[in-house]
């Protein structure tokens, strides 16, 4: 991973030179020079002048491009990480998401400078980071295209130079349009001024376009023989130059990723056999000579014309006659007129020209309509050229570069300093170099540049090219006056942007014409070839009687040169200016004057001076206060603009509030100017982050509001507790007043019939006797929705019938022979009809209700119980001779029910109790009293169980009491204990005022008997305080509230209040509320 190992590639990158040279100490060329060589001498190839980026051409691979150099300048500012191409793409893109602005990004240089590869990389980084994880397939295939377009456009565009192995012959404007998410949505490329020249001509050391040579080596199988492809060297088009082969490049590898690439742009098969038909006619009509006699010229080859007529589509004999006669219009009518076999071979050139410049269309695949999409452009076009012998084509590229390099001191230079001046704002003006008086030599209309001077040449004269060349090299005395033009014999000499250049003006008459016999068109129209009618439309073709003068070819490069200026206006321009370290391509060679001579003419040192001086951000002030007003408290609450105000005002609230001094903004006449990129940072940061303060702020008020709702919760739980204490306590009056008026309880009744049977006959459990233990009936709640399985599981006759008792118990299970008896688990429901006995049991794993047994209500006429405290029952039915013997927690309670609905009358006590185990099966079971044991054991047929309270003893409030009157905050009989007998067996007085609580050994003593001291006895000592009353708890427990205590069996709690069911108390120092029924 390189991020990860070593020094940070970042640190590496920064630790040479300046970063950004408007910070240099010196304001010279040789400083800047300096600097770039120190850098690039370290490795360094990118620097910046504010938002300008400088780009060294490396001529070596450097480990600073990829995937995840890429991730490290996502969403990061520009003063973060150290100069990048990446950060050029990452500005424009975040720019245009931002802002919902068009960008572009101007790549410029000289020929040989890196400007390809700058843009392949702007390409690959938009490709990377635009789009989203949810994006669709559409949007993947657009991010494949927009990469695959490169190998076929430098195929048919790029060519070996004198200066440059991979040099751009054409200017290359790609189009990316995004929706305002800043997905891909489409595209388009746009291309500008191909050298077409040099299809049919090259300079020495020079090659073709790298299609044909690609073509020569790649085809294979019926293409090479159907196209008649042979090696380069057979062609007279690929050995002008005499080179046909590069260092470094394979052109069989370019050739195969070329054909690649004409399958993910959308070439069909039949299209690119189509386009490679072309490529070889083209290449086979180079071949195609003349012989001259008397004046006069002729096809010399009649096989390579019929090949040629054979791969066009075009009879042999119409095609012979385009090429060796041209029909001429004159006042008389239609004239043929010979040529000689030089006109000829230069007439050849003109259509191999056009039709290759008609192959270079790349756009089927991105066609793309713009409509209310967001877009970023990038321009790649070939740099400044100076040869020895430059002509029409250097003339024609260089004008382009001085119209770029307009551009560039437009928007860097004279349009700042203008906006300064506009807007009020304090400004020193810089001087600079205007080129508009180069473009105006080049391309004006009064006086007449040199292109209207050239076009007005080819109007006017006919004949002979000499001729042509003389009257152009006359006729450019009309531009003597610009002191940027000199007029040198049959040459005249520019002064450039870049410096001087000589241009010969032999032949430019004969290039500027670019214009096609209406001989060869109408070959065209007959042509078998419908991909070659395709390519020249019938708009396209010379109108029969027409005196329209055809366009040249400086007219057609002035259009698009004007073209593509406007394109480049409507979008906020980035810019990447890109340097030729030498001339050799020599990876570790600075040539400081080349460099130096690169500084000058790109002026660089005036962009220093002027980024230094001005504002790195402006806008208008709706914009700054739309984007800005969540920065200050008085133009926004709660993520909403609340300013009223004027926006000049709002602007200034916004500044005001901002953490930098009034010296880092101005305020123009319509614009807010923010002098530094850390100043805009600085509010990009603030504005980013006021969401977060912003759900900082939210999350502290909703716990603030969680807190306050709890506080508030516990007040009103505390205040609902005690109007519920105060309601149970006066309904336990009422019920206290009542119960003493009628002595009942919940299924009092079925209590009191009940208990008779039982009393005196068996002992009774504590729990029982401490309290008026209510009987509920339905211990399962056996009509909730939880327990829908188990009312299934009894049946379709159990909806009928009334539920009586539910209760959990446990059934004497008999497995079988030599198995020992067992007690089995049973959820026992007794309804109005019938006793139900289900166990719950597992069926492959899944637990499952099953009726184990059901017995009608009406036969289960007696039971028989143990005199002991067990919770064993045996359930007899005689009839059946069947009984089950059943251990229930609520067995008196079941008893009871059994009585009053059943026909159970029949009670029977004993230690050894028989039964029917089965039908005329008989079991015994026996219980035997053993201390040792807390809870009852049953094992083999017997029940041990320790002792319990005493058969006698009763609950006291089934003794019959009289009516007694109970105020609030208390309840018992009249003071003096009056009120009736102890409660049960524990003695002591009755609840209430007649005494503390305790009282007298079990059974107490005789009602009207003389006190005694003590507890239970008469009034304390006078001079001792009267003991509060204590209690000791019988069982365990748990508080659910914080206000109650916790309880161990055994602990004695002091008691402060006796209320209710709920009392008062003090345990080991605590005070809290605990269950009456507990102790």
């Amino acid at each position: 991973n390189f991020l990860n190992e070593g020094p940070a590639w970042k640190d590496v990158m920064s630790q040479s030179g300046l970063d950004d040279m408007t910070l240099l100490s010196k304001l010279t060329n040789e400083q800047i020079m300096q600097n770039l060589k120190e850098r690039f001498d370290n490795g360094i190839i990118y620097t910046n002048i504010g938002e300008v980026l400088i780009s060294m051409n490396p001529y070596q691979w450097l480990q600073i491009f990829g995937p995840e150099i890429i991730q490290s300048y996502v969403g990061k500012a520009r003063i973060e990480l150290p100069p990048h191409i990446y950060g050029v793409a990452e500005q424009a893109y975040r720019t245009m998401v931002n802002e919902r602005e068009n960008q572009c990004i101007l790549i410029t240089g000289e020929s040989g400078a890196g400007k390809t590869e700058a843009a392949k990389k702007v390409m690959e980084y938009i490709s990377e980071v635009s789009g989203s994880a949810s994006s669709s397939a559409k949007l993947d295939h657009i991010k494949k295209i927009i990469l695959g377009t490169n190998p076929l456009l430098e195929a048919f565009g790029n060519a070996k130079t004198l200066r440059n192995n991979n040099s751009s012959r054409f200017g290359k404007y790609f189009e990316i349009h995004f929706n305002q998410e800043g997905e891909p949505l489409g595209g388009r490329i746009i291309n500008y001024l191909l050298e077409k020249s040099r299809v049919v001509t090259q300079l020495e050391g020079e090659r073709n376009f790298h299609i044909f040579y690609q073509f020569c080596v790649g085809a294979q199988g019926s293409e090479r023989q159907d196209f008649g492809v042979h090696e380069a060297t057979s062609f007279d088009y690929l050995v002008k130059g005499n080179t046909t082969t590069v260092d470094g490049m394979d052109d069989m590898k370019e050739y195969q990723e070329m054909r690649e690439a004409m399958g993910v742009i959308g070439l069909s098969p039949e299209e690119q056999q189509d386009i490679f038909r072309l490529v070889a006619a083209i290449l086979w009509i180079g071949n195609i000579d003349f012989t001259e006699a008397s004046e006069r010229a002729s096809v010399a080859d009649m096989a390579v014309l019929e090949f040629v007529s054979s791969l066009l589509g075009i009879p042999a004999s119409f095609l012979k006659t385009a090429l060796e006669i041209r029909e001429m219009e004159t006042k008389h009518g239609m004239a043929e007129e010979q040529h000689t076999k030089y006109l000829l071979i230069t007439s050849r050139h003109v259509p191999q020209e056009m039709l290759f410049q008609k192959l270079f269309t790349i756009n089927k695949a991105l066609d793309f309509q713009a409509g209310n999409t967001l877009s970023i452009g990038v321009l790649d076009i070939y740099g400044f050229e100076v040869f020895k012998k430059n002509v029409f084509e250097q003339f024609c590229i260089n004008y382009v570069n001085e119209k770029l390099q307009q551009i560039f001191i437009e928007f860097t230079l004279r349009l700042e300093q203008e906006e300064y001046v506009k807007e009020g704002i304090a400004w020193t003006p810089i001087e600079f170099f205007n080129n508009k008086i180069v473009c105006d030599l080049i391309e004006a209309k009064r006086p007449p540049g040199i292109f209207l001077v050239l076009d007005d040449v080819c109007k006017s004269v006919h004949g002979v090219a000499k001729g042509a060349d003389k009257a152009f090299g006359d006729r450019l005395s009309s531009c003597a006056s610009n002191p940027h033009f000199k007029l040198r014999g049959n040459a005249f000499c520019v002064k450039h942007y870049a410096g001087d250049v000589t241009y010969e003006c032999e032949g430019m008459p004969e290039k500027n014409k670019d214009t096609m016999a209406k001989d060869l068109f109408n070959c065209i129209e007959i042509s078998t070839n419908k991909y070659l009618q395709t390519l020249f439309p019938q708009s396209e073709r010379p109108v029969a009687g027409s005196k329209k003068a055809p366009t040249t070819s400086g007219f057609k490069i002035r259009t698009a040169a004007n073209e593509l200026v406007s394109t480049l206006s409507k979008a906020t321009p980035h810019y990447c200016r890109c340097l030729k370290p030498n001339d050799e391509k020599r990876y570790d060679m600075f040539d400081g004057p080349r460099v130096l001579h690169q500084i000058r003419y790109l002026g660089l040192l005036d962009n220093i001076k002027v980024k230094r001086a001005g504002f790195a951000y402006r806008t208008v002030y709706k914009k700054f206060l739309d984007r800005y007003f969540l920065l200050s408290p008085q133009t926004s609450y709660a993520a909403k603009m609340i300013w009223k105000g004027d926006v000049l005002s709002g602007c200034k609230a916004i500044l005001a509030d901002c953490p930098f001094g009034s010296d880092q903004y101005q305020i123009g006449k319509t614009k807010v100017f923010i002098r530094t990129p850390e100043s805009l940072f600085a509010l990009e940061d603030l504005r980013v982050n006021y969401y977060h303060n912003m759900v900082s702020k939210i999350k502290f008020a909703f716990r603030t509001w969680k807190n306050h709702k709890h506080e508030c919760s516990t007040r009103i739980k505390n205040a609902f507790k005690a109007y519920k204490i105060f309601q149970q306590q006066c309904a336990t009056i009422i019920q206290k007043c009542y119960k003493d008026y009628k002595n009942v309880a919940p299924y009092s009744d079925l209590r009191m019939k009940i208990e008779p049977n039982i009393v005196n006959k068996k002992e009774r459990n504590r729990l029982s006797i401490a309290s008026v233990r209510k009987f509920y009936g339905d211990y399962l709640n056996i009509m909730s929705g939880p327990r829908a399985n188990l009312r299934n599981a009894m049946g379709p006759t159990f909806g009928q019938e009334k539920v009586i008792f539910t209760s959990k118990s446990m059934m004497v299970h008999h497995p079988g022979l030599l198995k020992a008896n067992k007690l089995s688990p049973r959820f026992l429901v007794l309804t109005d009809a019938a006793l139900y006995l289900v166990s719950l049991q597992k069926k492959k794993g899944v637990p499952e209700y099953k009726l184990d047994k059901r017995f009608i209500i009406s036969s289960i006429t007696g039971c028989a119980l143990s005199p002991y405290r067990d919770n064993f029952v045996i359930l007899k039915m005689p009839l059946d001779f069947l009984d089950v013997v059943l251990e229930v927690e609520f067995k008196t309670e079941l008893l009871g029910w059994l009585k009053e609905r059943g026909s159970l009358s029949q009670f029977e006590f004993g230690d050894k109790l028989p039964y029917f185990k089965k039908k005329k099966s008989k079991n015994k079971i026996t219980f035997i009293r053993d201390d040792m044991v807390q809870d009852a054991l049953y094992k083999k047929d017997k029940v041990r169980i320790n002792g319990g309270l005493p058969a006698s003893s009763q609950p006291a409030s089934f003794q019959k009491t009289g009516f007694k009157f109970i105020g609030v905050g208390g309840g018992g009989g009249p003071r003096g204990g009056r009120g009736g007998p102890p409660r049960g067996g524990r003695g002591g007085a009755p609840r209430g005022r007649g005494g503390p609580r305790g009282g007298a050994p079990r059974g107490g003593p005789p009602r009207g008997g003389p006190p005694t001291r003590g507890r239970g006895g008469g009034p304390p000592p006078v001079a001792a305080p009267p003991p509060k009353p204590k209690c000791r708890a019988l069982y365990p427990y748990d508080p659910v509230e914080p206000d109650e205590l916790r309880l161990q069996e055994g602990d004695v709690i002091e008691i402060t209040e006796e209320d209710g069911d709920w009392w008062k108390g003090v345990l080991n120092g605590a005070e809290g509320l605990f269950p009456a029924n507990y102790v």
